[in-house]
């Protein structure tokens, strides 16, 4: 709680983001190293904003689910019979324990292993072995926890908030930004799921931050980048976005599958970046998207999963296996190049002698993130 942080922390982190990019630092380590202050995070923002969980193909047919967890919160999304998306906390109404482990599948009930409490894919429990004896329980009054689920674009989202704003006005500023690569369009060629030895705010500024393509990402996409032409517009709640002239993300910066259809207008190098806060991040070229999710699950380490998407049609092409790997390859080394600095940075917050160096112009979208994330979290 805000109680147990320090309040010379909080204004120290304050003062920082509310000085101009010219005149800014980067935040004290403590906002990355403090369980106190991921714990007001995950309850300012977290547990209020709506979250992209997943795709809709990953629970395209009746009896299919995924299972995940917001930090200390597992959820779990359903495909029920009539083809409505269904979203409950994923924990049983006896004891607590989850009904699917994490990952996804097909199930008619959802059963719980301890005690063997049964759920219909709509979350109603309908079998609860040997509690016929206990007074006034009655089967057909117990459902799991809802949330609020919705769909966009092909991916699903969830809120832990009880009163959402709608999902239509929450995403309306991204749609409006990178609509036009309509991803509901596309499939899934890969999912890479990685974990990240760093705060969860390391990784989405990272996700935002052009500065270090030629350092870090030198042997891969850095010198295609011309991150001296690079803009950021900044969007609302943290957000960000920037249309850009650059290269595909394959080892030659060809496009082995082509644009695809409804982006064939657009120049070969056609580049687009979106963030929406607090867990998104897009990357579009004329040939695929890569989309991002961010999930903290400690104050040191956060999953990222990588979705590789390509237009539907693409999947028919001869030879789609083989050409959409060079892709998914290509991409896998560029996530670890960005996870191997990861327990670096978390070091360096951590560490007595560190002292936040200065923005350069290039950290524009991160100085924005992070004005928005502590004004969020304090302000």
């Amino acid at each position: 709680m805000t109680e147990s942080i320090d309040p010379a922390l909080i204004n120290e982190a304050l003062e920082c983001v509310r000085k101009p990019l010219e005149h800014g630092s980067h935040l004290p380590g403590a906002l990355y190293t403090s369980q106190q202050v991921l714990d007001r995070e995950m309850d300012k923002i977290f547990r209020v904003d709506w979250l992209c969980v997943g795709r809709e193909e990953e629970v395209a047919n009746p009896g299919d689910y995924m299972a995940t967890r917001i930090l200390n919160e597992p959820i779990i999304v359903t495909r029920d019979e009539t083809g409505g998306l269904n979203a409950f906390s994923n924990i049983c109404r006896h004891r607590g324990v989850q009904v699917a482990e994490n990952g996804c599948g097909n199930a008619k009930r959802l059963t719980c292993p301890y005690h063997g409490w049964s759920y219909d894919i709509k979350g109603r429990l309908v079998a609860a072995p040997l509690m016929d004896q206990s007074e006034g329980f009655d089967v057909k009054s117990v459902h799991l926890p809802v949330l609020h689920v919705g769909a966009w674009a092909g991916w699903v989202f969830v809120t832990l908030n009880p009163d959402p704003a709608p999902l239509e006005s929450f995403v309306e500023s991204f749609e409006n930004d990178i609509g036009f690569l309509q991803l509901g369009r596309c499939r899934v060629g890969r999912k890479l799921i990685t974990t990240w030895d760093c705060n969860w705010k390391m990784v989405t500024e990272n996700l935002c931050d052009p500065y270090h393509f030629r350092a870090l990402h030198g042997k891969t996409f850095g010198p295609r980048i011309p991150v001296e032409s690079y803009q950021f517009e900044l969007r609302e709640r943290g957000g960000n976005y920037a249309f850009y002239d650059a290269a595909s993300q394959t080892p030659s910066g060809d496009t082995p599958l082509g644009a695809m259809p409804w982006l064939s207008n657009y120049s070969k190098g056609m580049s687009a970046f979106g963030f929406m806060a607090p867990n998104m991040a897009t990357v579009g070229r004329v040939d695929e998207a890569h989309v991002y999710t961010v999930w903290p699950e400690a104050i040191d380490r956060t999953c990222v999963v990588l979705y590789h998407l390509f237009a539907e049609e693409h999947f028919a092409l001869p030879e789609f296996d083989e050409k959409s790997k060079v892709y998914s390859d290509f991409m896998a080394q560029v996530v670890s190049e960005d996870a191997s600095v990861a327990p670096l940075l978390q070091q360096g917050a951590a560490s007595a002698n560190f002292n936040p160096g200065r923005l350069s112009w290039l950290e524009k979208a991160v100085h924005h993130q992070m004005r928005y994330t502590v004004e969020r979290t304090f302000g």
